[in-house]
């Protein structure tokens, strides 16, 4: 077969003749001073190129390489077909090219794939692991700025914040940020965190608990979700294919503004199951540094189980139909329904209660070697101040 051969030493391209030989090529041409040379190469050292799809050019050795340029691509098919399992020749792109218009579209499907892979786990790992990395300075300010935006169209409850601010002041809990609560007016039993420190309750869980320990173990929860930084982490997780585009164009200023201008999903966001079960257990670990009985924690999802199932029972001995048989569209008992499932339904759906919380909870506390507890006095005081606050707006409506 002819071609041309250059030895690398110079960039004169000479005529040769190749000769195929088991697992080998020999190379013959003639040099400048007339002189009748040969190269030997070895198949499976040629470099790997895509050969049918880029050029009829081989390369061997390294730097500086002998190339090989066939006359067509008839002799490079040929030449392939000579050393079949070669892999010189063989890569994923012409294996797929080698099956004509089925390799194709099965190469195009497969990247179709890749993609919707990478947009459901992919992006929102990379945007998770990139809220990481942020200065807790930058997350203090993203944080302020979400509940400034979130609070504008709600009641805060001013006496009651400063209340449930001294209370959890008290308590002395383990944080890097400055932890600040706000209270806000609504008969949702709920509460949240946000990043940087904010935390967001509404009234309505302060009328569900009944003790000191319980608000101790809420507010060592939603701390605890602050600390892990799991708020910026999920938010970032739901946004990922907006804060991705902000990342790769170098915009952490577009960063911010992505999650700003989304804060009407704080309200709605929804931990993970591991993340809620790591706000769970650490937590405890804050209520016992702090030592606040972390019985307070096993307490607290108790009575949300409780009340959980206490209105579903009521719910199905309320049925919407009066003393006739008739339905009834707008009675008492229809709007009783859709206050108690639209508390039930915002704290389940914001903070999910897999059935073996209160196992792995009270497994915890057996583990942890549970000690006698000393909890501050002020602290039940400071209990009863916000329960007679709660109590007494609450007769007023």
């Amino acid at each position: 077969m002819d071609a041309f051969f250059n030895d690398g030493k110079t960039s004169k391209r000479r005529n040769c003749k190749i000769e195929f030989h088991l697992g080998k090529l020999k190379i013959s041409y003639v040099n400048d001073k007339q002189v009748a040379q040969t190269a030997e190469w070895e198949i499976s050292k040629i470099n790997k190129i895509d050969v049918r799809t880029s050029s009829t050019t081989l390369k061997y050795g390294e730097f500086p390489q002998e190339v090989l340029k066939l006359a067509n691509q008839n002799d490079l098919n040929y030449l392939i077909s000579r050393y079949p399992e070669a892999g010189f020749h063989k890569s994923t792109y012409n294996t797929f090219v080698s099956y004509g218009w089925t390799g194709l579209i099965v190469l195009i499907f497969i990247g179709i794939l890749f993609g919707l892979v990478f947009f459901f786990y992919g992006a929102p790992a990379l945007a998770e692991a990139f809220a990481r990395t942020i200065p807790e300075e930058y997350e203090t300010y993203i944080g302020r700025n979400i509940q400034e935006t979130y609070l504008q169209y709600l009641e805060v409850d001013t006496s009651r914040s400063r209340m449930v601010q001294r209370f959890h002041d008290e308590l002395e809990y383990e944080s890097r940020y400055d932890i600040h609560i706000v209270v806000v007016e609504s008969d949702i039993a709920n509460a949240f965190a946000l990043p940087g420190g904010f935390i967001v309750v509404y009234s309505g869980i302060l009328e569900m608990i009944e003790k000191e320990d319980e608000l101790a173990a809420l507010l060592a929860h939603e701390v605890s979700h602050v600390n892990g930084r799991h708020s910026l982490r999920t938010i970032s997780r739901n946004l990922s294919t907006y804060l991705l585009l902000s990342i790769l164009t170098g915009d952490v200023g577009g960063f911010s503004s992505v999650i700003i201008e989304n804060s009407n999903l704080i309200s709605s966001l929804s931990f993970s199951r591991n993340l809620e079960k790591e706000a769970d257990i650490d937590g405890i670990n804050l209520m016992i540094n702090a030592d606040i009985n972390p019985q307070g924690m096993v307490d607290l999802f108790k009575r949300f189980e409780y009340l959980g199932n206490s209105i579903a029972n009521n719910i199905r001995k309320k049925p919407d139909i009066d003393s006739t048989g008739s339905f009834v569209k707008n009675d008492s008992s229809q709007t009783w329904r859709k206050v108690a499932r639209k508390k039930t339904e915002q704290l389940l759906s914001t903070h999910p209660f897999p059935s073996n919380r209160i196992e792995y909870l009270e497994s915890a506390l057996l583990d942890l070697s549970i000690r006698d507890f000393q909890n501050k006095g002020s602290l039940e005081y400071l209990f009863d101040d916000i329960k007679n606050e709660t109590d007494s707006l609450y007769s007023k409506l």
